[in-house]
């Protein structure tokens, strides 16, 4: 009996058969092309005319506007673009994809030009760069090579339009191009997915292609705007927040192969384009607000360009692309994005300056056009169309007697190994080296501090004889990063936060019990730097301190002014302190200036502390540490003996009177207590790198931690002496 029987069967009208079900042949070889193309193959010079164009705005943006011109997210488009068209036709044909052979021949064309760059690059960057920024810089030269920089980037939470060119990274732009080696990896996947779909369910080859990556547009756009609005500086150089901008550069090659806009309208469309690539970046924020839907500028802009084509017209924007020099930009468009930034930002840092002039950005540009084409010539050609296999080669080289042939594949493996090898292992043994002495020099910084010592006094020299002290100041060399100070624990059973979203803000040192009394350190990297004064504080008084901290985000810091996450953040942790009652908040309450004496505190500042103080928490505020529009821990390690260039007067980096004092006046009586440490920072009116044989700064604006341990019994007393009491009543 079937599984069918006892149910009711409708009768098979007369005349036909019950239908059956069908099986899904394969495709065969008789069934290919698909579908007919109206795109033609070959050389397309308009295409090559828009690389060098993008690679162009780029340069001059980055050189002479200190500015991000969003011409980097065409050249990711662009990439896309290509790529999709040489896939979509094999599949149209039936070719096999080789994806093995195609992955070895990308790189093997971007490696060896890309390698020289990086050696060069780290060569020239240890007689450039201070000791300070090796160790970061080994590190970026190493995600460079193995294409994870933009991942480097995103978890150090780097900020691309930092105002002073000289303290970024030299390999800061091999972002984009970690993404694209990437994308080259997962790409073709998505290929493959689509071909055997149509070759074995007998697809649609547009309709697949379409649904696949226009879901890929879709939920990497959606990811992006999302991501954008909440951490900008991590989603700048997330994967994929940028996935989206390759999956349009593939549904327009698929646009591309199957319509053509009329010619008068693709005159239009390429001038249009074209005016919004150059204006992208100055009227754009690109480098605050990118890649969220504000990408779409450049990409749609890149993509009417596509479009309009080849317009047959005098009046067509492809005969400015398809002119000479900008051919002749293109063929060495990738070698001149490589060079331009490493030059520039070299150069900015060994004269010290954050921007070049008119003729010194024009001289940057000329040598960054004549090295790419160099690179080009000598490199890139003779190894991209090399006679010779790789393998032979080098036996021959070597000198073994029997030189054997191997296949095309494995002569491209061993070529790549061979450059993986040859840059990459030095890299990496220089990085664990600098590592060893990092963490020596670290270690050794933090047994100088720990208790009161003669040749590095710092904060406790001032008004001493060893205040002026310079006699190998520490902390040199070693890797700044562990010069902020840091909690050693996560905030979890009694001190979990009750709103889950601050978990990941959240770090604790315990030196009491639960219930001693809690000092809760709140606001963003200069409120993280107060840690090294307060951690001490906590140690000798057996309390526990506590801290919530968001880079860039001052607390309290206004609706009005913050990103979307500081506000969230500001909001959710004034409740949470309201909630947890500590005995004392920390914050510091004004922001300093580079370029001026101006201080300022936040609208909020006074609601805050009222509420705070009438809670019955301590509150106390910190006047900020001077800020600078130079690196004065690199200008202190490069001046030699004679530290006074570095300086400069306490009149030009505070304000004649502290702004948050009138506040915290105000709410004394209740538990609010101001700390102006100006004089520890400027002592005799000078704002110095070094302090009693230490230095003060770990880069333009941050507090060492060395120096920080150093200030702590002077913020104790100047807190007792406001009526702090660590065991939460007011000393009045």
């Amino acid at each position: 009996m079937s599984e069918t029987s006892g149910t009711p069967q409708a009768p098979a009208p007369q005349g036909t058969r019950p239908s059956t079900p069908r099986s899904i042949r394969p495709r065969e070889a008789g069934d290919y092309p698909l579908e007919e193309f109206i795109e033609s193959r070959g050389f397309r010079p308009e295409i090559q005319g828009l690389r060098a164009f993008a690679v162009l705005l780029v340069v001059l943006y980055h050189v002479w506007f200190g500015r991000v011109s969003g011409g980097v997210d065409v050249f990711l488009f662009i990439s896309a673009f290509l790529l999709s068209l040489s896939f979509m036709r094999k599949i149209n044909e039936g070719k096999p994809l080789k994806l093995f052979n195609y992955w070895l021949h990308v790189f093997q064309r971007l490696l060896p030009v890309a390698t020289v760059v990086i050696a060069s690059t780290t060569i020239a960057s240890f007689f450039v760069l201070a000791p300070s920024r090796w160790s970061q810089m080994m590190q970026d030269a190493t995600s460079s090579l193995f294409y994870y920089q933009n991942w480097n980037l995103a978890f150090s939470s780097v900020d691309y339009y930092a105002q002073n060119a000289a303290a970024k990274s030299p390999f800061q732009h091999f972002w984009s191009l970690s993404i694209q080696g990437q994308i080259f990896i997962i790409w073709p996947l998505l290929f493959a997915a689509v071909a055997y779909f149509v070759h074995r369910y007998r697809g649609n080859l547009f309709t697949t292609a379409v649904f696949v990556f226009n879901t890929v547009f879709v939920a990497s756009l959606t990811f992006s705007i999302v991501e954008t609005n909440s951490n900008q500086g991590f989603a700048y150089f997330d994967t994929r927040t940028r996935l989206w901008e390759f999956a349009i550069g593939t549904l327009l090659a698929m646009l591309t192969l199957k319509w053509k806009a009329p010619e008068r309208a693709r005159v239009v469309m390429g001038w249009i384009g074209i005016v919004g690539l150059v204006t992208c970046g100055a009227i754009l924020p690109v480098e605050r607000a990118f890649p969220g839907y504000l990408a779409l500028w450049p990409v749609l802009s890149g993509a009417l360009v596509i479009m309009a084509g080849s317009t047959n017209s005098r009046w067509g924007v492809d005969r400015l692309l398809s002119s000479a020099p900008l051919q002749s930009l293109g063929n060495i468009s990738y070698a001149l994005y490589l060079v331009h930034w490493p030059i520039l930002i070299l150069y900015s840092t060994a004269v010290g300056t954050s921007r070049v002039n008119f003729i010194e950005g024009a001289v940057i540009i000329l040598v960054s056009i004549g090295l790419a084409w160099l690179l080009i010539r000598y490199v890139e050609k003779p190894l991209r169309y090399r006679k010779d296999p790789f393998v032979p080669w080098l036996m021959m080289k070597m000198r073994f007697k029997t030189v054997f042939s191997v296949k095309t594949w494995a002569d491209q493996v061993a070529f790549l190994l061979a450059i993986f090898l040859m840059a990459g292992g030095p890299l990496l043994i220089a990085q664990a080296w600098l590592t060893s002495q990092n963490t020596e020099s670290t270690r050794n910084a933090e047994l100088q501090v720990q208790t009161v010592n003669d040749n590095y006094p710092g904060a406790r020299a001032i008004g001493g004889a060893q205040q002026g002290l310079i006699d190998n100041p520490i902390p040199t060399g070693g890797d700044v990063k562990a010069q902020y100070e840091s909690l050693s624990d996560t905030c979890t059973g009694a001190f979990a936060p009750s709103d889950a979203a601050l978990a990941s803000y959240c770090s604790l040192q315990k030196s009491g019990s639960d219930d001693a009394p809690l000092t809760m350190v709140v606001g963003n990297s200069h409120a993280e730097q107060a840690l090294s004064a307060f951690k001490p504080i906590a140690e000798q008084t057996k309390t526990n301190l506590q801290a919530y901290l968001l880079g860039g985000c001052q607390y309290p810091m206004s609706a009005v002014t913050a990103t979307h996450e500081c506000s969230e953040f500001n909001s959710k942790l004034t409740e949470e302190i309201l909630k947890r009652k500590p005995q004392t908040v920390v914050l510091v309450a004004t922001a300093a200036q580079a370029r001026s004496n101006e201080e300022k505190i936040d609208p909020a500042l006074d609601e805050t502390v009222r509420r705070l103080t009438e809670a019955g928490i301590q509150v106390i505020g910190l006047r900020d540490n001077p800020r600078f529009e130079f690196n004065i821990y690199e200008c202190g390690q490069k001046a030699g003996s004679d530290k006074s260039s570095c300086a400069r007067p306490a009149s030009e980096k505070y304000a004649a009177e502290n702004p948050a004092k009138e506040v915290f006046d105000k709410y004394r009586n209740q538990g609010a207590v101001m700390v102006d440490l100006k004089d520890v920072y400027c002592p005799d009116g000078t704002c110095s790198a070094i302090i009693g044989n230490i230095y003060v700064y770990l880069d333009d604006n941050h507090v060492s931690k060395t120096y920080g341990r150093t200030m702590a019994q002077t913020v104790f007393q100047r807190a007792a002496e406001g009526g702090w009491l660590v065991g939460g009543r007011v000393n009045l």
